[in-house]
């Protein structure tokens, strides 16, 4: 297998490539070929590398070398291990073509500078998202690059999002991830930063575009009956501080039967359901 920016597979482990992965999407820089595009393909970029680091916390990565399965195989821990090193091998090739690009050519980039306002804290909140789900490391010794062409762009997006399917499905956490992905949607609160993402995350991060449309469009309760404890929809924890989108619910065919008791709706805090 080749090298990817000087890193042998063999000699990182599975939590070490993991955060390399995550780290490489700070080098990413957009030609100005991209124009305005360079705004929302930035943000999709963003919505691939929160969708990873999401998958990492979900597993406990970094602190379980066997990612939430006590029973995971050598080989499963390696296949996941293999295929982080090949989202590294796509950076890498990145980096590669870029540098094949001459003098003669425009290759100057886009910056900040060239954001609107809206989108540039809008994909700071995304990089914080992920990156508080790694530890920082100084395994990476390279230097930004940038994309040129549109095609670049969609091969790597699309190759990133590929690999990261299959290491879903080797260790899945689809409750865990769910949790995570809600909680995501509650701290991008404002209307047009979700809007933003719905549209972004699309073909990248299902999971991120249906809790984004979820917080906009509310939750839908039709023909329920209810003859335990129940609590459907979102349920944050008592010591939540931060903000909660205020979407509303429709309400429509609820039956609470005798001794039954349910919390529908969102939850911010205060006494929990289950507490008596």
């Amino acid at each position: 297998m080749a090298e990817a920016f000087g890193i042998v597979v063999g000699a990182v482990g599975v939590a070490a490539a993991f955060t390399a992965c995550v780290d490489c999407f700070d080098y990413v820089q957009f030609g100005r070929q991209f124009g305005r595009d360079y705004q929302t393909d930035l943000l999709a970029l963003n919505c691939s590398r929160l969708r990873l680091a999401r998958w990492g916390q979900a597993v406990d990565i970094l602190n379980d070398p066997k990612m939430g399965m006590p029973d995971a195989t050598p080989e499963q821990v390696q296949t996941v291990k293999d295929t982080l090193y090949q989202i590294l091998v796509l950076f890498a090739n990145s980096a590669k073509t870029s540098q094949q690009y001459t003098t003669g050519e425009d290759v100057s980039v886009l910056s900040s500078d060239s954001m609107d306002s809206t989108f540039l804290a809008l994909n700071n909140k995304m990089r914080e998202l992920a990156i508080k789900r790694q530890k920082r490391s100084n395994i990476l010794k390279i230097t930004q690059w940038a994309l040129y062409r549109k095609s670049e762009f969609k091969n790597l997006i699309e190759g990133i999002s590929t690999f990261i399917d299959n290491i879903e499905k080797i260790f899945p956490a689809p409750q865990a991830q769910v949790t995570l992905v809600r909680q995501e949607a509650t701290e991008l609160h404002d209307r047009g930063d979700l809007e933003l993402v719905q549209s972004a995350a699309e073909g990248v991060d299902g999971l991120l575009q249906n809790a984004a449309k979820e917080a906009l469009s509310g939750h839908r309760y039709l023909n329920v009956l209810i003859k335990g404890k129940v609590q459907a929809g979102d349920a944050i924890s008592s010591d939540w501080h931060g903000k909660a989108v205020g979407a509303s619910h429709v309400y429509d065919g609820v039956i609470v039967e005798n001794n039954g008791k349910a919390l529908i709706g969102n939850k911010y805090g205060g006494k929990d359901l289950w507490d008596d």
